[in-house]
């Protein structure tokens, strides 16, 4: 009768399963160090995508403060310009030139805010992208000021616009409103020549014109104001481009 033996399988060291064990862990460690390296290379280029967007939205930004700059400064010394021409006799006026430059205070030019990007960064919630804590306290900044200054004067301003309009069409004949401007329309220069009388004054505003009068130097102290704000959002846009190219190296 034969007997068979079990073969007794070979017992593992302890050491093999330690490095067993120390293979797994590194090859899940290093798993997660690549994740991360990806993840953290994600979000610095999504940092410089940000701030490319932010530069040509504060060069929109510094262009259309020149361009308003420079209207609301010709506003105000046609508002000048106005009064200049109510201050003098009735006979001296020159009806002509008060119409072409009353015309002027049928336009209202609101300042354009570019904040697609800022806007962007707070809804979803990526402000924290921005590792740069000078240039992110900046853009903060100089949001806040918009908002709460130049915005909030907007308002006002246009308050004072619709006023002043009111008062023209009781003034004024506002058929004849844009006569000023010779280049564009001939037609009414003609008629300018032909009958001068056409471009008066309604009769008996005395009252009206006082008011309109008064109406208008309100309207050119926001104005003043206007540039004020607009001069200091002009520095910090152009100081906050500067700082970009700087931190981002960015051209």
């Amino acid at each position: 009768m034969e007997v068979h033996h079990h073969s007794h399988t070979q017992r593992k060291k302890w050491t093999h399963y330690f490095w067993e064990f120390l293979m797994l862990f590194l090859a899940v460690f290093c798993g997660f160090l690549a994740e991360y390296k990806l993840e953290h290379v994600i979000e610095i280029q999504r940092e410089e995508k940000y701030a490319i967007s932010l530069l040509e939205d504060l060069k929109k930004d510094t262009a259309d403060l020149n361009n308003d700059l420079l209207w609301w400064g010709l506003q105000a010394k046609r508002i000048d310009t106005i009064h200049i021409e109510f201050d003098k006799p009735e006979r001296d006026r020159n009806l002509f030139s008060l119409y072409r430059i009353v015309s002027f205070m049928r336009i209202y030019n609101a300042f354009e805010y570019h904040d697609r990007t800022i806007d962007q960064l707070k809804n979803a919630g990526f402000f924290r992208l921005l590792r740069k804590k000078n240039v992110a306290d900046s853009l903060i900044d100089y949001d806040a000021l918009i908002r709460s200054t130049l915005l909030n004067i907007e308002g006002g301003s246009n308050t004072i616009f619709m006023n002043v309009n009111f008062l023209q069409n009781k003034i004024f004949d506002t058929r004849y409103m844009f006569a000023g401007f010779r280049s564009s329309i001939p037609v009414l220069d003609s008629l300018f020549r032909a009958n001068p009388a056409t471009f008066s004054l309604r009769a008996g505003k005395k009252e009206e014109i006082f008011e309109y009068a008064n109406h208008l130097q309100f309207y050119k102290g926001n104005i003043l104001v206007r540039q004020a704000i607009m001069r200091s959002l002009l520095h910090k846009a152009k100081t906050l481009i500067e700082l970009i190219k700087t931190e981002y190296r960015l051209e």
